[in-house]
């Protein structure tokens, strides 16, 4: 919460800086381009570095089972130390290949419909709800 809080505040800042004489400053297509290209840098970087994360973690787990496999740990305390992942891999691949299955068909509308709007934001939306959307729907069927 205080991490969202914090950003907010930056991103209010970076607006309040921004401020010219213009009476309308949202209107303004640089400051919207630049604050749509910021964002998207901004989720990229943190895609990779979840990515890395993610890679380094499974990297670390795969180390900790084959060794207390090669120590030839009691059952018990390997129940006690490696638990398995609540989450089913193939369900959150899934989710991101719905997820941005559905960005990339709001990108084709959003170069499709050419001046850059409002109305590219609504297609936008619409189009990432689509795909979680179709996520559910898929995901309803029963767990592996």
């Amino acid at each position: 919460m205080k991490k969202t809080f914090l950003i907010m505040t930056l991103l209010g800042g970076s607006l309040a800086t921004y401020a010219q004489d213009k009476p309308e400053p949202l209107v303004d297509r640089s400051l919207i381009s630049d604050i749509l290209s910021t964002t998207a840098i901004v989720f990229v970087v943190y895609l990779l570095a979840d990515f890395i994360v993610r890679i380094i973690r499974h990297n670390f787990d795969y180390r900790l089972k084959s060794k207390i496999v090669d120590k030839q740990t009691p059952e018990g305390v390997i129940t006690q130390l490696v638990q398995p992942e609540q989450t089913s891999t193939r369900r959150a691949v899934l989710q991101w290949f719905c997820t941005l299955v559905g960005v990339g068909i709001g990108f084709a509308l959003m170069a499709a419909t050419e001046p850059v709007g409002l109305h590219s934001l609504a297609i936008m939306a619409f189009s990432v709800a689509a795909g979680l959307g179709v996520y559910y729907f898929l995901g309803k069927k029963p767990k592996d």
